[in-house]
């Protein structure tokens, strides 16, 4: 965790939890070291930073490169370890970048659905996380946030549940190709619907 990262995690820490009623379960999940990718269903902008406040190493989130055209945020986001990725292409730059950073054995923060969903439930995941996944043999851990309504508002409830990391070995299989792809796409999809029913 890199310096800057620390000082607005700690600043941001009492912000959150004022302004958000945060219930979190299995964070130990999360591995103490070595590579992950952590893959949630995406509901706000705002799971970017509360998931950052509440996991005990730095995430390196893979964002939309709209969030990156405003200059000051576009530096705030890449001090803090995320990166643009341009979802209308097969954009090599951030798969390259994304490979690097769980090579290095660092957490990749990851919305596999692609997009938010106003509508709060887990949506099909994209292949391009399986694909990542297969690449590195890192891990998979699946986290989902439930929220009682699907618009977020202030001092509204947010769950976070974190499941068991998923080794590369477990989600393999035998299958190759775009059969490997499609069925791991599909397990992130499934585990993180278990987690995001289990709700409260």
């Amino acid at each position: 965790m890199t310096l800057f990262y620390r000082i607005v995690r700690g600043i941001a820490y009492l912000p959150v939890h004022a302004f958000f009623r945060i219930k979190k379960y299995g964070v130990h999940n999360i591995p103490k070291s070595g590579s992950v990718i952590l893959c949630c269903n995406h509901t706000s902008i705002s799971d970017i930073l509360l998931m950052a406040v509440l996991c005990p190493r730095q995430v390196h989130f893979m964002g939309k490169d709209e969030l990156f055209k405003n200059k000051i945020l576009a530096f705030l986001f890449k001090k803090l370890g995320a990166f643009p990725v341009n979802r209308r292409t097969g954009d090599k730059g951030a798969i390259n970048h994304a490979e690097k950073v769980l090579n290095n054995g660092g957490i990749l923060g990851i919305f596999p659905e692609g997009t938010r969903h106003t509508d709060g439930a887990p949506h099909k995941a994209k292949p391009g996380t399986a694909m990542l996944a297969i690449s590195t043999k890192a891990p998979i851990v699946p986290c989902a946030v439930y929220r009682d309504k699907a618009r977020v508002r202030l001092f509204q409830k947010a769950t976070f549940r974190f499941g068991t990391p998923i080794a590369y070995e477990e989600y393999i299989g035998e299958d190759e190709g775009r059969a490997a792809i499609r069925r791991v796409s599909e397990l992130i999809t499934e585990k993180i619907t278990e987690l995001w029913e289990m709700k409260h």
